[in-house]
């Protein structure tokens, strides 16, 4: 129905202004508004009708026993509004005495309620939901505001209980003017676009209750003269302060807000895409007008001063497609022209899927009709558009790609008419660089990422079957196939392809995160090179489904996230898929071992990990495989786990899956243990110089934080594992050993004794010798073994040498030594006995200290005397004079007592970098020259 009516002018500023004519703008406006609410009814159930009846009522009266009710004392009261008999009738429908009785107010706490959005278009239906502006106040304190918004929250519980979905955003116009606390919605985001989501309101909203926008009585010629035109009516009294609520004028609009602007709909499109495209080329039209937008508010409102409109010509989203339709047209753009009408028609119908009414479906159907006709569609695209209600998975991927292109093609003609560059649209614009963020873990495309489709929720019928080929060829590398018709290796034809991917692990998680996966679906496998059984795969596709949908699922609207660094959140790890071990492939008979480790099985210290596939779901919502392959791998994988995670992390942020036939566990379990090993010792605030070893294959690796982030190196041999545990430090360096690492060793039992600014010494004796250990205060470790000797002399000697480094303060302060007798029980139960030394009146008889000459040679004394060291004959007069000391002459190992040597000779640069390890090498380098 259309609405005919004279054309009312009202003067410029300095002309006459009848204050009728005001009225009547008002009023045809309010009129307007009415036909709209009368048509969202009509997409209702009669007690969700009820809800709209009866919101105004609720903010103007505290009733106890009407939905929302707080308390009688909050805010409430709207200027000019008297509940109707439909109201009161469903008041009471909640309080059978309810009357209403009009109280005259200084003060109005709510200003105005308005519909936003949707609501007051075709496209509206009882599953959409409802965004309302409850406009409020400058003065309110803060404990009403609270209590408002407690009311708000407690009316949506009530709608949600009608089914239907409403969000409340208080509103405070004097704030919304200056530009501050724009409204965040479904629909816009907060600053990121303030001035368009001001011309959606005016084109959208639908007016409930209480002050009239002033922007109503702007003639549509006065637009740019917005703000002198309204100080003009207020100024001269045409109008009342009182009666009008001001939001402001569109003449302000920056160039910027269309770049912020776009890349809001494109954001949007990653949910909503048919929706996002339309409203994305009205911001390209729009920019493409500027300075000189033609806004869709003014034409709507134009058609309402000239008196000649309908709700149905008014429709929101056909004033879009109208707009978009005219510029694409003027651009001979035809394949976009195409996807913007199949945009509009699925915006349109994808209401009526739901809808039980079927009056309202064919209400639908021909007001399309009529669309279609008056803008000259192709005959046949609305019986196209019809018979594809339906879609599969791959209409979907190919409708992603055209829409992917159209978004990105949106981005950069944007960019263009705007003429600035990404990140100075983006400055200073908190609610831009999110959803930037957004966008990019979206849409950017790379190596090994899972591409997720902007429209996988249009599709509603779902195959039964998916079928995966093996495609080779002789200079290609192999292609996995994703099919959903049954297919052989034989038949694989590319037009019927769903997905391609580098590997089978890829096309699973594909499906996946696109929507395939269901338990009752049956799934092939057909490959030359895989060997996987099929409740294996069966299986891998359900852990895959669990941890996709856990950490991608229902993140749709989650801008906050991408507020912190892109952080992976969980990792699940697969080994060996479809692959079989060397060692057992070419025996019938399972080869066992007493070392069972499987990163150095046996005694050809095999390691059994061939292949890693690593899926990573990041904190932003990226999925990303990554290929590892052998030991390295291993290490490599888990350190990427490591470094790159959100902390504090966890073991359970990682799942190991590894179904080699008969190892399969032992290699999860051995992956899990490694794993949660690298969290106890690294994850945790500790010593950053501490370090992991692990057997690795026939040698070793040695895991620790380097520059803040997890690393390792590889040691070849046993021999080089010890030259690695003997090497100084700059600081406390405790060591952790993972099994199999010494385990022939004493070394493991005794770094788990080992302490910061602590000396341990410990020994071992046996009827043939006496092995030293010495774990000095920074944790480097010093080992002899002394034959044929005496262990109360060899503990001797070394106390003595220990203490005097002590006392002459070489060493740093506050290091203390200790001494341990190492013991082992009948069951070979290692323990450590502490043992006090007992120095003998004869001990320091002969003091032999090494010292420095002033030309740079070396003198050794004993007790006073002094041995210029010149050659190798010179140890031989040394060791004779020693000799002299010894009642029986007996000729057993001669031991330094000091050293006093410049700090360069011990090996560092500076006194502060001495640690005990340098004395005991140089005390062992003179002896072995002195004991030859």
């Amino acid at each position: 129905m259309t609405n005919r009516f004279l054309p009312i002018h009202l003067g410029a500023p300095g002309e006459e202004i009848s204050k009728k004519d005001l009225h009547a703008v008002a009023q045809r406006f309010k009129n307007f508004n009415q036909l709209r609410l009368q048509q969202v009814q009509g997409f209702l159930q009669p007690r969700q009708q009820d809800f709209l009846k009866l919101l105004p009522l609720l903010f103007h009266q505290n009733h106890p026993l009407l939905p929302g009710f707080v308390s009688l004392e909050g805010p409430a009261g709207i200027p000019d509004y008297t509940p109707n008999k439909q109201t009161t009738d469903v008041a009471k429908q909640f309080s059978k005495g309810f009357a209403y009785k009009r109280k005259a107010l200084r003060h109005y706490p709510i200003q105005a309620i308005f519909l936003m959005g949707s609501a007051g278009s075709m496209a509206f239906s009882k599953d959409s939901d409802i965004d309302i502006w409850l406009c409020h106040s400058p003065s309110l304190a803060d404990d009403e505001l609270n209590e408002l918004r407690q009311k708000a929250q407690e009316v949506e519980k009530w709608a949600a209980s009608l089914k239907i979905e409403v969000h409340f955003f208080l509103i405070d116009a004097e704030q919304f003017l200056r530009g501050e606390n724009t409204p965040i919605s479904k629909e816009s985001s907060g600053e990121t676009q303030h001035y368009l989501l001001l011309e959606e309101f005016y084109r959208t909203s639908i007016y409930i209750a209480g002050r009239v926008p002033v922007w109503w009585l702007v003639p549509p010629q006065q637009e740019k003269n917005y703000k002198q035109y309204v100080a003009h009516l207020l100024e001269n009294r045409f109008v009342s302060e009182a009666d009008v609520i001001d939001f402001g004028g569109l003449q302000d609009m920056p160039l910027a807000e269309f770049v912020s602007a776009t890349l809001w709909q494109i954001y949007k499109s990653l949910t909503s895409p048919h929706k996002s495209l339309l409203k994305l080329l009205l911001m390209e039209s729009y920019a493409s007008e500027f300075p000189d937008p033609q806004w869709l508010c003014v034409s709507l409102k134009q058609a309402i001063y000239q008196g000649d409109f309908s709700v149905d010509s008014m429709d929101p989203y056909l004033l879009i497609y109208r707009k978009v339709d005219e510029y694409l047209r003027q651009a001979h753009s035809r394949q976009r022209l195409n996807l913007i009408r199949e945009c509009f028609y699925i915006k349109i119908m994808a209401a009526s899927e739901n809808a039980t009414e079927n009056r309202i479906r064919l209400r639908r159907e021909d007001y399309l009709y009529s669309v279609a006709t008056q803008w000259q569609w192709p005959d046949d695209l609305l019986d196209n558009l019809a018979s594809q209600k339906f879609w599969d998975i791959k209409k979907a991927s190919v409708e992603h790609v055209v829409i992917r292109d159209q978004l990105q093609q949106c981005l950069r003609m944007i960019l263009k008419f705007a003429g600035l560059p990404l990140d100075q649209a983006q400055l200073g614009n908190k609610d831009l660089t999110l959803i930037t963020r957004k966008l990019r873990a979206a849409l950017d495309q790379r190596p090994g990422k899972i591409e997720v489709l902007t429209t996988r929720a249009t599709v509603q019928a779902k195959p039964d079957l998916l079928v995966i080929v093996e495609v080779t060829a002789d200079d290609t590398p192999t292609n996995w196939c994703l099919y959903i018709d049954r297919i052989t290796s034989q038949q694989a034809f590319p037009e019927t392809i769903i997905k391609q991917g580098e590997s089978l692990l890829e096309v699973l998680c594909w499906a996946v995160v696109n929507g395939l996966y269901k338990k009752s679906l049956n799934l092939q496998l057909v490959t030359q090179s895989l060997k996987i059984a099929n409740n294996d795969l069966y299986q891998l596709f359900s852990e895959l489904n669990a941890l996709l949908s856990r950490y991608m699922g229902g993140r749709e609207n989650d801008l906050e996230v991408y507020g912190t660094p892109n952080r992976i959140a969980s990792s699940l790890v697969l080994i060996n898929l479809g692959e079989s071990l060397a060692i057992d492939a070419n025996s019938q008979q399972l080869v066992m071992s007493d070392r069972s480790d499987p990163l150095s099985y046996g005694d050809s210290r095999q390691c059994f990990v061939q292949s890693i596939q690593k899926l990573s779901v990041s904190n932003w919502g990226e999925a990303t495989l990554q290929r590892y392959v052998g030991l390295d791998g291993v290490f490599n994988c888990l350190i990427d786990i490591f470094n790159n995670s959100v902390t504090p992390i966890t073991a359970d942020k990682l799942q190991v899956l590894c179904y080699t036939p008969v190892r399969g566990r032992s290699i999860t379990f051995r992956i899990e243990a490694l794993f949660g090993n690298l969290l106890k010792c690294f994850a945790a605030e500790s010593n950053g110089l501490q370090r992991y070893i692990i057997a690795a294959e026939a040698g070793y690796c040695v895991f620790q934080i380097k520059s803040d982030s997890l690393s390792y190196y590889r040691l070849d041999t046993h021999n080089q594992l010890l030259q690695e545990l003997a090497k100084p430090s700059e600081q406390f360096s405790p060591v952790f050993f993972d099994a199999y690492v010494l385990d022939q060793t004493f070394i493991p039992f005794l770094y788990s004794h080992n302490a910061a600014d602590v000396i341990q010494l410990f020994y071992h004796a046996t009827s043939k010798y006496i092995g030293v250990y010495v774990i000095d205060e920074k944790g480097a470790l010093f080992v002899r073994q002394h034959n044929n000797a005496n262990p109360e002399h060899v503990l001797t000697h070394y106390s003595v040498f220990l203490a005097t480094l002590l006392a002459q303060a070489q060493l740093a302060e506050g290091s203390t030594v200790k001494c341990y007798e190492i013991q082992r029980n009948s069951a070979g139960v290692l323990s450590c006995q502490a043992v006090q030394v007992r120095l003998s009146a004869s001990v320091m008889d002969l003091r032999v200290r090494i010292a420095s000459e002033e030309a740079g040679s070396l003198a050794i004394y004993c007790n006073e005397r002094k041995f210029s060291v010149a050659n190798a004959d010179s140890f031989k007069q040394i060791r004779a004079h020693i000799l002299g000391f010894r009642k029986s002459h007996d000729d057993y190992p001669f031991h330094i007592t000091e050293i006093d040597v410049p700090c360069r000779v011990l090996g560092v640069e500076h006194v502060e970098l001495l640690q005990t390890v340098h004395f005991l090498n140089y005390k062992q380098k003179i002896e072995d020259k002195l004991n030859i």
